[in-house]
């Protein structure tokens, strides 16, 4: 609770996290798993069990403080449906339940990582299709393995080194990605992203990233959780407080004023 005296306000948020896989991973090569963990995981549940009001679901790899934003995993998917999650797996002559281990960093994000993992194992056990187990290691170790292949489903979080919609695309699956993902879309990497860098105006290019972004709730491979919230605490007789940090979160100290806004 703010201090009396001072407020608290609520600006864009950037930071995003999210599952990755290893699409040559035995456990996950079958796209129907990873689709069907895409239709079993609560965004909303686990947000408001770990994170609280510093976090929303995210459906997306593009949040909603970035033009391009759209709810492609929720569009896809719906709300959590464990019926739904079953009959993918049963499609794809998938035997259950299937086994995974999630693989998460315990020193790079915060002591709730660990929570957050816990949760989500609960989420897939209580589905009866998966049997999961959740292995934590210090990042050193944990992203070492994790370019390296080790694992075949890991938690990483995202913030972008400038806040347009290409620098939460291209870093996942264009070449030389962030992930080292063996996952290749040749539509996403040699028409869809040269494309959409070919539009300097940032909204027109949305429709092409909308599309990158109904290819990536079809293949699953990455599975996108939540993004995080960012707040400005003042004092109450300042006024511009809103738009005191901008969608690079940059202060902008210049939109502070006292008295009459």
């Amino acid at each position: 609770t703010p201090t009396d005296g001072i407020e608290v306000i609520e600006v864009p948020g950037l930071e995003i996290r999210y599952l990755g896989f290893n699409t040559k991973a035995p456990a996950v090569q079958e796209k129907a798993v990873r689709q069907a963990m895409a239709a079993v995981v609560d965004r909303g549940a686990l947000v408001n069990r770990v994170y609280g009001t510093t976090a929303e679901p995210l459906y997306s790899l593009i949040p909603s403080s970035i033009t391009g934003h759209a709810t492609p995993f929720f569009d896809t998917y719906g709300e959590p449906d464990q019926a739904r999650a079953a009959k993918l797996l049963k499609d794809a002559g998938v035997k259950t339940p299937v086994k995974l281990t999630l693989n998460y960093t315990t020193d790079h994000y915060g002591a709730e990582t660990a929570e957050e993992f816990e949760a989500l194992k609960k989420q897939l056990v209580s589905s009866e299709l998966f049997d999961v187990t959740v292995q934590g290691a210090e990042w050193s170790t944990f992203r070492t393995a994790q370019k390296r292949g080790d694992y075949a489903v890991y938690g990483l979080g995202w913030f972008p080194d400038y806040p347009d919609p290409d620098n939460y695309i291209a870093p996942f699956l264009d070449s030389d990605n962030f992930l080292n993902t063996p996952y290749v879309n040749k539509v996403v990497r040699d028409q869809l992203i040269p494309r959409s860098r070919r539009q300097a105006d940032r909204t027109a290019a949305s429709p092409v990233f909308n599309q990158i972004q109904k290819i990536v709730a079809e293949d699953v491979p990455v599975l996108p959780l939540w993004q995080g919230k960012q707040y400005v605490a003042a004092r109450d007789d300042l006024n511009g407080v809103e738009y005191a940090l901008n969608t690079s979160s940059d202060l902008l100290l210049w939109e502070l004023g006292r008295g009459t806004a």
